[in-house]
């Protein structure tokens, strides 16, 4: 992989210090390196979502940036704090992605529970929970178990307790796991509500959907590297000019001749070797080229269809490799 490349399209506003600031970090475990050379600058009241392959370093950069391994070279700082101490983490409010609430307790005494580890005064803890409940919203639940509760509403009473030491970091690991589409559209809202209310919010996640939803800037991290950072609708813009994706579907994995004409056209495969996407260009040719060359090849799709370059495309083109 080359050097990481970055685009700051806007200049960093330094005073008052961002929630996250990491600059030339690497770090690892024994002898092995995972990060190497990580820059990233995450501003107040933004989103970014962190993508990357299986083992390029995303769970170790999550426990450097909370304090939980120290960097070998390089800073990471909180809110202008160095991540190491207790008040640069008194900053970051992480919502894992495993529950990580007590499963006999209600949502009310999970938060309450969370507010005391928080360093919350006794006779402040039920202001504290009314605050985050209705920050959430999630007060109609409140005296109900998790083990009750559907995986939306845990999701969503995993980010409360993340909530309640008032960080100025979220930090949110794989939050759409285990929720449908309902509960994913509340998430994506109430993500949105917190960066209004000027947190710095940093998602990793494999929703690439949800990442496109919620996210206004993306960092790509490849073998321990930010290979691209910056605004994603500017980035999707440089790298796809007057191009479209195209994403084919069949109903049975199609021939090695078959994927080799597709590929040929700049299509990859999944695992399942069912669905196909790719980019081609923006005109009447380039999505008339491709259906005359599945039907020159004996290929019948069951679906195929052309949608804007989104960020599984830019993935694709970055890490070399589809995200699913």
């Amino acid at each position: 992989m080359s050097a990481a490349a970055h685009q700051y399209d806007d200049p960093i506003d330094e005073s008052p210090a961002p929630p996250l600031a990491i600059l030339g970090l690497t770090a690892g475990y024994g002898a092995r390196t995972v990060l190497a050379g990580v820059d990233l600058v995450l501003r107040a009241g933004t989103v970014t979502a962190l993508v990357g392959p299986n083992g390029a370093g995303k769970s170790t950069l999550v426990r450097a940036i909370c304090g939980r391994i120290p960097p070998r070279t390089g800073v990471i700082r909180i809110c202008g704090i160095p991540a190491a101490e207790s008040e640069a983490r008194a900053r970051i409010g992480l919502a894992p992605q495993d529950i990580a609430l007590y499963r006999a307790l209600t949502i009310a005494e999970n938060l309450a529970v969370f507010a005391r580890l928080a360093g919350v005064r006794r006779a402040d803890v039920a202001a504290c929970v009314a605050r985050v409940m209705a920050r959430t919203g999630i007060e109609e639940r409140a005296n109900e178990r998790i083990d009750r509760l559907s995986g939306g509403w845990q999701r969503r009473a995993n980010v409360a307790a993340a909530l309640v030491g008032n960080p100025r970091l979220l930090v949110l690991d794989e939050p759409t796991v285990g929720v449908d589409a309902p509960a994913r559209a509340d998430l994506a809202a109430l993500v949105q509500r917190l960066a209004a209310d000027g947190l710095g919010i940093l998602v990793i996640t494999h929703d690439f959907a949800f990442a496109e939803e919620v996210a206004e800037r993306v960092a790509i991290l490849c073998e321990g590297r930010i290979a691209l950072e910056g605004r994603l609708a500017a980035l999707i813009a440089a790298r796809f000019p007057n191009q479209r994706r195209a994403a084919v579907t069949f109903a049975t994995p199609p021939s090695a001749t078959g994927r080799q004409v597709l590929a040929l056209r700049g299509l990859t495969g999944d695992e399942g070797g069912t669905s196909f996407s790719g980019v081609v260009s923006d005109t009447p040719e380039g999505a008339g080229g491709l259906i005359a060359a599945l039907k020159v090849a004996g290929l019948v799709p069951r679906t195929i269809a052309f949608e804007a370059a989104g960020l599984d495309a830019l993935y694709a083109d970055v890490t070399g490799s589809d995200h699913s």
